[in-house]
């Protein structure tokens, strides 16, 4: 029976896989490199629709009329958004971020001239669970903040009817629970939202 030499042995596969590892890698990095300007495009999009839907401005979701719309009507200062809606209000997007089951929640929270009551919200980004948690990005939950002013309590899904109340998602309950409290604690801090004069 023939033995194997030391380098056929032990040398031979750390080449190998040393050889595959760098291809591997020149792989990743070539596709990284060839779609990163498409990735920061996109991600630049997804800011701007959450802006203007945490103002409540329509849109049609395509991102040349988004663009356009953010031009006409938003000013960015800081973290802090100022929006001109079509009536001629002004109404001011914040981004926050808490705690959510799986990972941070960051929420685009617009408010009214009054800094008190909320335009809308917009789920910038989530780890919840697919089918549970992540709901929180479905119009029906994002939707029924609008007009109110908090603080909010959380009642059973469907059942919400006071100014106050806002509908739990079925089998979610922690990640209900940290979009409410992420909403209270930034209706706590809207005074201290700059009106850009």
């Amino acid at each position: 029976m023939k033995t194997q030499s030391f380098y056929a042995k032990r040398i031979q596969p750390l080449v190998f896989m040393a050889l595959v590892t760098v291809a591997c890698i020149l792989v990743t990095a070539a596709l990284h490199l060839s779609t990163l300007e498409r990735v920061q495009i996109n991600e630049q999009f997804f800011l701007w629709r959450s802006v203007l839907d945490a103002a409540a401005i329509s849109h049609d979701g395509q991102p040349e009329s988004v663009a356009a719309l953010f031009a006409d009507m938003a000013k960015t200062e800081g973290n802090q958004y100022t929006v001109q809606a079509p009536d001629g209000s002004t109404r001011y997007v914040v981004e926050i971020t808490g705690p959510g089951l799986w990972g941070p929640i960051t929420i685009m929270a617009g408010f009214e001239e009054d800094l008190k009551t909320l335009a809308g919200i917009s789920i910038v980004s989530q780890s919840e669970t697919p089918g549970l948690g992540a709901r929180i990005e479905e119009r029906w939950f994002t939707s029924q903040f609008a007009g109110k002013q908090g603080p909010f309590r959380l009642v059973e899904e469907g059942t919400a009817d006071a100014p106050e109340e806002i509908d739990a998602i079925t089998g979610a309950t922690i990640t209900s629970e940290s979009v409410r409290n992420i909403m209270n604690r930034v209706i706590a801090e809207s005074g201290n939202i700059s009106r850009g004069q």
